[in-house]
């Protein structure tokens, strides 16, 4: 006997998939009453084999009438586990931003949509507090999160939204739509990613700018372990392709180097001839290898 499909939210595949009816039980409601239909149904995704429980209310008493001259009966579809809400590996996540961020994905997976969206503003203020982010109110500690670097204007820009969402759900008691709260989820993971995860999980992966001048001390001793004693080059040859790393000008970094040989704080090079190299327009800085 073939049996029954139905296209039904996995959260094993992350998807709507097809799913065998496995089991139904169904019940009318006294239509004096409220006439609707209710179904319970035991469903299998057919792609992982996932078993989960569906819900499915007919609301006969709220048909209406389409264009095309039949009866539309609404539905109300519940699945039970509740799809997930909230994909983010939290490992990087201090304590107190962790448990906030869970708790509102809770929240929303559970439907409390308007605890969910007191929830995603709190989560800014806790990343504010971790971050130890100055301001009195939350919108000055958003635009102090773009001032020091930590995100964009253009993401500071969606958080102020997150804090009105929150603000209206907090102290009007307005419900956010699901609409409104996948928008702020999807902004409030963006944060935690790139304030937690994205360095965390780069570093040592890909190549970074250096933006201090001890870095650049590190840069250059593994660079000159390819050298002999009494080489004489530019730092440009020194650096190589890696020369693309050095935030700023190679002069200003040229000019500390030069001062920190000047005082012997830097002693695996020494001053050398200034002169050409290869086809350089301007003469350079030679420097000679201890």
């Amino acid at each position: 006997m073939t049996k029954e499909k139905v296209r039904n939210h996995c959260n094993s595949c992350g998807h709507n998939t097809w799913h065998d009816v496995e089991g139904m039980h169904s019940y009318t409601h006294n239509p004096d009453e409220y006439h609707c239909m209710v179904e319970h149904a035991v469903v299998k995704c057919r792609g992982c084999d996932l078993v989960s429980f569906r819900k499915v209310v007919h609301e006969y008493d709220a048909a209406y009438p389409t264009d095309d001259g039949e009866w539309k009966v609404p539905l109300t579809v519940d699945i039970f586990p509740k799809q997930d809400k909230g994909n983010l590996d939290t490992r990087y996540l201090p304590d107190i931003v962790d448990r906030i961020y869970e708790e509102t994905c809770n929240a929303y997976r559970d439907g409390a949509r308007t605890l969910s969206g007191i929830g995603f503003r709190a989560t800014i203020e806790a990343i504010c507090n971790d971050q130890e982010i100055k301001g009195k109110e939350l919108s000055t500690r958003i635009n102090n999160l773009a001032s020091k670097g930590l995100i964009s204007k253009k993401d500071s820009i969606r958080l102020h939204s997150i804090r009105f969402l929150g603000n209206d759900a907090a102290h009007d008691i307005k419900t956010p739509s699901r609409k409104s709260l996948d928008a702020a989820l999807i902004i409030v993971e963006h944060l935690i990613t790139t304030v937690y995860i994205l360095d965390k999980e780069s570093k040592g992966k890909l190549d970074e700018i250096i933006q201090k001048f001890e870095k650049f001390e590190d840069l250059l001793t593994n660079k000159l372990d390819g050298y002999n004693s009494g080489d004489e080059f530019p730092l440009q040859k020194y650096l190589g392709k890696d020369i693309r790393l050095l935030s700023g000008s190679i002069k200003s970094v040229e000019s500390k180097l030069d001062e920190k040989i000047g005082k012997g704080e830097f002693k695996l090079l020494s001053f050398g001839k200034k002169a050409k190299y290869l086809d350089s327009s301007d003469e350079l800085r030679h420097y000679v290898v201890a």
